[in-house]
């Protein structure tokens, strides 16, 4: 399993990214997949679970968490998992894994390391409509009493502005994040969409990373919009012990 690895938690005990496909003819037949999908039999995906195990969970003395997701702003406590259904989980716990699955939503990895939290959201354009971002900043001042100025976030590979096609409501929904292409296409600008909510709860700008990686045009990811139902990248985040 190869890692995209972002910089901005670099010093800290923490071990944070996202996985890339690699080579079909090791993780056959569309390279590495978090989820097991319809084009993947068993037998293959038995091979993308035990690198999976190997790298971020059992093989690192870690319990994967994933939740089934939902397009929704529902954030689970990985620490008592009171459902198994939502858009983001947290921990405190040095045990776990935390994880989102993607294939062009944007997953936004936070760390309060004062506190000494992890989150991991899932937001494509409805969980980024919801609020989930900021939704999340709120729950870890509640929670923790986490301060905005602390936290170190980053914005991970995902469909991208010049290829992220949508239609005229979006004007509505990200105004001011929504552009037409050379192809005279209207297009989003995800990660900016979030950033703007992140930024009016009080995170710096110097505390978000945020990849330039587009999904949709680099094949080194899953791309939904470009592949169909081919596989999924894992953004996971632990505690070094």
């Amino acid at each position: 399993m190869n890692i995209y690895r972002p910089s901005i938690f670099d010093g800290y005990p923490i071990s944070a990214g996202m996985s890339m496909r690699g080579q079909s003819s090791e993780f056959p037949p569309f390279g590495f997949s978090f989820r097991k999908l319809p084009l993947i039999s068993d037998e293959q995906f038995t091979v993308h679970e035990a690198s999976l195990n190997k790298t971020i969970g059992q093989g690192i003395g870690k319990r994967i968490i994933a939740l089934h997701q939902e397009h929704s702003s529902q954030i689970i406590s990985a620490d008592d998992m009171n459902s198994d259904r939502g858009d983001g989980l947290y921990t405190m716990s040095h045990q776990v894994t935390i994880t989102v699955s993607l294939a062009d939503c944007c997953g936004i990895l936070i760390v309060d390391p004062k506190q000494k939290v992890l989150m991991a959201l899932h937001s494509g354009w409805r969980g980024t409509k919801a609020e989930i971002g900021t939704k999340g900043v709120d729950l870890l001042k509640q929670t923790y009493n986490s301060k905005p100025e602390d936290l170190l976030i980053w914005l991970t590979p995902c469909a991208g502005k010049s290829a992220y096609e949508v239609g005229e409501e979006f004007n509505d929904y990200f105004p001011g994040h929504v552009y037409t292409s050379k192809n005279g296409c209207l297009t989003l600008d995800l990660q900016a969409a979030i950033m703007e909510g992140l930024l009016n709860r009080g995170i710096k700008k110097e505390h978000l990373e945020i990849s330039d990686v587009c999904t949709i045009n680099d094949e080194r990811f899953h791309s939904y919009r470009r592949d169909g139902d081919q596989g999924r990248n894992v953004a996971f985040m632990t505690f070094l012990d």
